[in-house]
């Protein structure tokens, strides 16, 4: 089983790649193969709306770090996605990322009607850790960013989806890591998916 950890956090060793990879290693526990990839060191474009992935769907035309990543996701059989919450929605690394997942959607027109009809060719059933991290003790603040990420993962076709949500001081990087049970919450989870 291949799981693969996204960090879209651009602050390296703090809370949201701290749950990142203590589900990862709770999933390695259990014998996954797993991999974390910190989105921020990564180069990579935004979806620029050219449409060119309409004629291979699940193939984006852009020469950037992301391109074999997109490919790499869907090969995993669960997703780590990992993001801190900034200005009340994910992190720029991670809409990158997210806006990219628009290659898997194809288009196809019905010869009779002229409808054109979308189909996705991400391979469904996955399991998805959604993991979050927010500067505010309210964990309900962000629901609305949180009912986006679920959003996504419904579409593209997650067996299962699991939310950790880290709420506490935005510059304490070791807020998580000093949080025992969330610490082991994210490591149960992990093992979960295998």
């Amino acid at each position: 089983m291949k799981v693969i950890g996204l960090n879209g956090s651009p602050r390296k060793n703090a809370n949201t790649s701290t749950l990142v990879e203590a589900v990862l290693k709770g999933a390695a526990a259990k014998g996954a193969e797993t991999r974390i990839v910190n989105l921020n060191e990564l180069k990579m474009q935004g979806c620029q709306g050219c449409e060119a992935c309409k004629k291979k769907p699940g193939e984006c035309v852009r020469k950037d770090d992301l391109s074999p990543l997109l490919q790499e996701i869907g090969e995993c059989d669960a997703i780590v996605l990992g993001t801190p919450i900034y200005w009340f929605h994910v992190s720029a690394q991670t809409k990158t990322l997210i806006d990219r997942f628009y290659c898997f959607l194809g288009e196809e027109k019905n010869s009779e009607t002229g409808e054109t009809n979308s189909y996705f060719v991400f391979p469904s059933g996955k399991k998805f850790v959604i993991v979050t991290s927010q500067g505010d003790e309210n964990p309900e603040l962000y629901q609305p960013a949180l009912d986006w990420l679920n959003l996504v993962a419904t579409i593209m076709g997650a067996a299962s989806t699991e939310f950790i949500t880290h709420c506490g001081s935005a510059n304490d990087k070791a807020s998580a890591r000093n949080n025992a049970e969330l610490m082991a919450k994210a490591e149960s989870v992990g093992a979960s998916l295998v």
